[in-house]
């Protein structure tokens, strides 16, 4: 058998394989977050409830989102010294960030589903005053955008499963 054509068997195989086993993508058509893209989001108003928001627009694709459903987030926010120089002052730190949610029915007002997120994104202080705001401030993004994917994560086994709608 030619190296083609084994490639194109395995490949093919590996398909079949995957579809027998009940796989269904997480993004994409016929994908387990189907519906999740009419789905509102309300954050609240600081800089990082922000950084969510556009992350979980980004994730649930709900940038036209009309759906009768809306998804109100709260967020708390805190910043630890993890490493302590030779002076000692703290020379790394850790943006947590925790968010408490709800899946709320906009005509009912009923809470759908509710859940909890945290998350944890590291930065290095630096001597340069500008240098380390800028690497707190990637760090905070870095967090909202792995809170965004674990709360669409859920929401779509929640999808999945028949718990949204």
């Amino acid at each position: 058998m030619s190296g083609r054509r084994f490639a194109a068997v395995l490949v093919l195989s590996l398909t079949l394989g995957l579809s027998a086993c009940g796989f269904t993508p997480m993004y994409g058509a016929g994908s387990a977050a189907r519906g999740l893209e009419d789905v509102r989001i309300e954050t609240g108003e600081e800089r990082i409830d922000f950084l969510l928001q556009e992350a979980l627009l980004d994730t649930m694709g709900a940038r036209a989102a009309t759906g009768p459903l809306t998804l109100r987030t709260q967020s708390t926010t805190n910043v630890l010294g993890l490493g302590i120089g030779a002076e000692a002052i703290a020379v790394r730190y850790a943006v947590q960030l925790r968010v408490s949610y709800e899946v709320v029915n906009s005509g009912s007002g009923n809470v759908v589903f509710a859940g909890q997120v945290s998350t944890e994104a590291s930065y290095n202080a630096s001597n340069e005053a500008y240098a380390t705001q800028a690497a707190r401030l990637d760090a905070e993004e870095r967090a909202a955008g792995e809170v965004a994917e674990r709360i669409t994560m859920q929401l779509a086994r929640a999808a999945r499963n028949s718990e949204l709608w």
